[in-house]
């Protein structure tokens, strides 16, 4: 099949979506599947497509949709013949449905809903009734709010776990990684992984943070990511007066090293669906700690794998970290099961599978229907 992803996320955005996006696209085109792909114009989205060497499009996205736009795509979706359209925004899903109309394809739609970004109203229901053939989540919890709305159909709504690639662990030189990064040579290392925006609540990360640094003065805090709060969150590090301990690192490209780095991952997002980044951290072998939110408990179902605590409750995560910075041997023990159990659980190969099987039998239904 030609799968075409789309995805028009800002410039600087590089988040869970758009690694799905990415993994999932070199592993159906392993399958044997052409693949394409549409961003905008210098994305982080679009330039690790053209990276990865697929046909990429660079396509002009409006604050909605315009028939313009929508004209500009069928062109593309009837030169290259494109059977799937992989979305994510509405904008991309009303853009996609137009083009199929104008081209006259039996084109299959598919939004993947990592976030409960679907909404019971009358627009909702318009828009994933009419220009949807299919929705793919990570998270039960996703999925039973959906269902919950009495007009989304069971097989409207398909569950496939995110995957993540359990490398071999790698092996760092803690004095290369702090020459790197201008990191001070002092420890015990804290991070957090992901885009600078309201949701990840870096705000609440500081807090333990400060509660972590009077325990542990020395103690060096990681922010990993890109996004439009970085200076509000310089500020508050300063109002804390951890402005010393905490570094911004920006976005990263390669993170392994950067995991294995730290002592503890956390994650303080008000609401999260499959947590990418807790995966990523438990592949590497490392200790995390989370608010309960989204769908972490279907992540971490074990003690053994995973620490959790109630959503923003800075002063149980700050109880749980300092229990794990006395003993390296609780650290390690997480840390090995983890690795394992993500490695059981979570492969890209299993993932990439029940997206494939998912499409196909979505176009099988959608080819008996003349458009």
């Amino acid at each position: 099949m030609n799968i075409l992803f789309i995805n028009s996320t800002k410039i600087k955005a590089w988040g869970g979506i758009e690694k799905w996006m990415l993994i999932t696209a070199k592993g159906l085109r392993e399958k044997g599947h052409n693949i394409f792909c549409g961003g905008k114009p210098d994305a982080i989205f679009t330039n690790r497509c053209i990276e990865a060497g697929f046909i990429t499009f660079t396509l002009k996205f409006g604050m909605d949709f315009s028939i313009l736009n929508s004209y500009r795509l069928s062109k593309i979706l009837s030169k290259y013949q494109i059977d799937i359209v992989i979305n994510h925004y509405n904008k991309e899903i009303k853009m996609a449905s137009i083009a199929r109309k104008i081209a006259r394809l039996p084109l299959v739609i598919v939004a993947r809903a990592g976030m409960p970004n679907v909404h019971n109203n009358w627009r909702y229901r318009f828009l994933y009734k009419r220009m949807v053939d299919g929705v793919i989540t990570n998270a039960i919890q996703i999925k039973e709010k959906y269902m919950s709305y009495g007009w989304m159909e069971d097989g409207f709504v398909r569950l496939i776990r995110n995957g993540v690639e359990v490398k071999v662990k790698p092996e760092i030189v803690p004095q290369k990684i702090q020459q790197k990064y201008s990191l001070p040579a002092r420890g015990p290392v804290i991070s957090i992984f992901g885009r600078l925006v309201p949701i990840k609540q870096h705000h609440l990360f500081l807090k333990v943070a400060r509660n972590i640094k009077q325990k542990y003065p020395e103690a060096v805090f990681l922010i990993v990511g890109e996004g439009p709060l970085k200076n509000k969150i310089k500020q508050n590090a300063i109002q804390l007066g951890i402005e010393d301990s905490v570094f911004m690192l920006g976005f990263q490209k390669e993170l392994d090293a950067l995991y294995s780095y730290c002592d503890v991952v956390l994650l303080t997002s008000s609401y999260d669906g499959f947590p990418n980044v807790l995966m990523e951290a438990m592949a590497i072998g490392r200790p995390v700690v989370t608010f309960d939110v989204g769908g972490v408990r279907e992540l971490i179902q074990s003690e053994k794998t995973g620490v959790i605590v109630p959503p923003n409750a800075v002063q149980a995560m700050t109880i749980e970290i300092l229990d794990l910075l006395k003993s390296a041997e609780r650290r390690e023990n997480i840390s090995r099961d983890a690795r394992e159990y993500i490695q059981r659980n979570f492969s890209i190969d299993k993932m990439v599978n029940e997206v494939d099987g998912y499409l196909k039998e979505l176009y099988s239904r959608k080819s008996e229907i003349k458009i």
